[in-house]
């Protein structure tokens, strides 16, 4: 199996899909990317780093201008919100979780909006940013807004976008170590109704002729 081609020095790549799949808007596909973030997903500080991981819808020309303006929107702390995040038509779509996007007042977002824009035209080749947001809590679809990401029917796009987040669980969480093969197990405590367990049998002592006394001078 070949390894997952790593697209930045800031990210890391989990699974790449490097060309169209299926028939959704103008040849979409998509790939993961992790990295660490100080913020959770609302942009408070947080006490501990948390894993953040989020998706890169790509179109037909797998525009990978896209990743230096992810690393900018990154390295300026507008991260964190980010579900998905694409690039069509000369334009970066950004859509933020429903969490962070309703938490505050419409000026907050207005802010943020202004802010990833100030990013995106200072790049060799200026983009327009456009801001949406996602809602995974089912019966909450009023509160998704993917304009400008996918070119293709609302309906159909929030199932793509939600079978993604299905497989992958985007956005921010606490960091779980995993479970080490080294962890020395404590003892359990004996049961008192235990039944102990037989010594090993050892065997009977070898019998030896006696020594003759050695002879007084």
């Amino acid at each position: 199996m070949s390894a997952v081609r790593q697209y930045s020095t800031l990210f890391t790549c989990l699974y790449d899909e490097v060309e169209p799949i299926g028939h959704l808007g103008r040849g979409t596909h998509y790939s993961i990317f992790r990295c660490i973030e100080w913020l959770d997903v609302t942009r408070r500080s947080v006490p501990f780093p948390q894993i953040h991981d989020f998706a890169v819808i790509w179109d037909e020309d797998h525009d990978e201008r896209i990743i230096d303006a992810i690393e900018r929107i990154y390295m300026a702390g507008l991260l964190s919100p980010v579900q998905f995040i694409g690039e069509r038509k000369g334009s970066l779509t950004a859509i933020v979780a429903a969490k962070f996007f309703y938490a505050g007042e419409q000026a907050d977002n207005v802010a943020y909006h202004r802010s990833v824009e100030a990013i995106t035209q200072e790049l060799d080749d200026p983009w327009h940013a456009m801001i949406g947001s996602f809602d995974r809590v089912t019966g909450n679809s009023h509160q998704n807004n993917f304009d400008g990401l996918i070119n293709d029917n609302g309906d159909r796009v929030g199932i793509y976008l939600a079978n993604i987040d299905s497989l992958w669980g985007l956005g921010t969480r606490s960091y779980t170590p995993p479970a080490s093969s080294f962890d020395i197990q404590a003892p359990t405590a004996p049961s008192l109704n235990a039944v102990p367990p037989m010594p090993p049998s050892r065997p009977a002592p070898r019998p030896f002729p006696p020594c003759p006394l050695a002879p007084r001078a």
